[in-house]
């Protein structure tokens, strides 16, 4: 939760890479840090079932 707490009250912006239909990978950055926050490519991210 750090890495994604310590960018509270930046800009920050979903951006893909490839074609818009078929990403090639998709990845959460903060604009004022220009820092990768999460990255599709390096990551499993799945939607939460729990809730």
């Amino acid at each position: 939760m750090g890495q994604i707490k310590k960018h509270r009250g930046h800009h920050v912006s979903i951006v893909s890479y490839g074609g818009w239909d078929d990403p090639k990978n998709i990845s959460l950055e903060c604009e004022d840090c220009n820092e990768v926050i999460l990255d599709a490519e390096l990551y499993t991210i799945c939607e939460r079932e729990d809730i």
